[in-house]
């Protein structure tokens, strides 16, 4: 769970039980029940109608973050309609007790905890707070993802392209709108169950950038029949940005060479974001389809977990022999049959002296006695 997922999720959890009031219910019916217990009778506390309603439907869209979260905090019962059924005719203080610490605690004490793990400046930047230092004011943010199933790996090269795709678009629409390309930064970078970058740059260049993924992305959809590797070029040379450039140059804003820089680069950074399975939130509020399922990287970009190597047995080697000499013939490595028979002696050779090797008290000495012929 990426860092940011996690403090949204929190913040959720926190202000649906504040404002519904569920410490504070959960005080009265600990009061309740302990005049009750002092009296020696039975307590039936009612809930208040109002209340369960407003949390059920509050808590409603809860997802499995959400969900795994309250279960670490001990609250995730509150999320059970069973829970609230039986809770008001427990005759159990202390199951009742460590519920209110528990939301006390999300309460109170979970939202110093996440202050500390807090990304600087992200959250100051969405709300444009007065309190950014002044070379962050008046920036936006770009948020790129990079999406790894369980049990998959990304290779430096996917990230690499993944940061060189919006290099690139932003220095395409930085250079069409007489912008400097040089103010894109990475503010920030998270992991979990997937990666993720911030960048922060000019607004208008970075809500430009943002169209052009989106309309990577609406070609992606419309091609979703093909592999990724089939539709890179129908959707990356069909970018309504290259008809803007192309535009451009018709009307003499730009020059003949300059046109044609911008035309690769946008193809080079359309097709590494495309290659790299990268993603953005806004796609998911554009379309029905699922972007880490369309969006999936090249093969070539992703790593499988390491595995210890094999013992190199003689059946083994014997097979990597023939491997070699089946592509040391003369068709596969234009030598001559002198210089393939050669070859095939040598590498006989060789697999000998490495069995003697391996048997001899002394490699050294007998290697040796073996190549003079005195065995």
């Amino acid at each position: 769970m990426r860092r940011e997922i996690l403090y949204n999720s929190i913040k959720r959890i926190i202000y649906d039980i504040d404002e519904c009031g569920i410490l504070e219910f959960f005080s009265l019916l600990m009061g309740e029940y302990r005049n009750g217990s002092s009296k020696g009778s039975e307590t039936s506390f009612p809930i208040p109608l109002i209340l369960f309603q407003k949390y059920m439907l509050a808590t409603q869209s809860y997802n499995e973050d959400y969900i795994k979260i309250m279960q670490i905090l001990d609250i995730s019962e509150l999320l059970k309609a069973q829970y609230w059924e039986g809770i008001t005719t427990s005759k159990s203080l202390k199951e009742l007790h460590q519920m209110m610490q528990s939301v006390n605690f999300t309460l109170t004490q979970l939202p110093k905890i996440m202050d500390l793990a807090k990304q600087d400046h992200i959250s100051d930047i969405k709300e444009q707070s007065s309190d950014l230092p002044e070379d962050l004011k008046g920036k936006s943010l770009l948020t790129v993802l990079i999406v790894e199933d369980e049990g998959q790996y990304s290779s430096p090269l996917r990230l690499t392209s993944a940061l060189e795709a919006i290099t690139n678009l932003y220095s395409v629409v930085a250079l069409i709108e007489k912008e400097s390309e040089n103010d894109l930064i990475v503010l920030a970078c998270d992991s979990g169950s997937d990666k993720s970058f911030d960048f922060l740059g000019i607004p208008k260049i970075m809500e430009e950038v943002k169209e052009i993924i989106i309309a990577i992305w609406d070609r992606r959809v419309f091609h979703r029949q093909r592999h990724v590797s089939e539709s890179l070029a129908l959707i990356s040379e069909s970018l309504p940005i290259l008809e803007r450039i192309a535009q451009l140059q018709d009307s003499g804003s730009i020059g003949r060479e300059e046109a044609e820089l911008l035309k690769r680069k946008t193809i080079t950074g359309a097709t590494q974001f495309i290659e790299a399975g990268a993603t953005i939130p806004e796609l998911e509020a554009v379309s029905n389809h699922d972007p880490k399922q369309l969006m999936k990287p090249e093969p070539k970009l992703l790593v499988s977990p390491w595995s210890e190597p094999n013992n190199v047995n003689d059946k083994d080697d014997s097979k990597t022999e023939n491997e070699i000499f089946e592509k040391a013939t003369p068709e596969s490595q234009s030598l001559s049959v002198e210089e393939s028979e050669m070859l095939k002696l040598l590498l006989k050779k060789s697999k000998e002296n490495k069995k003697i090797k391996i048997k001899s008290k002394g490699p050294i000495k007998n290697k040796k006695r073996h190549k003079s012929g005195k065995d």
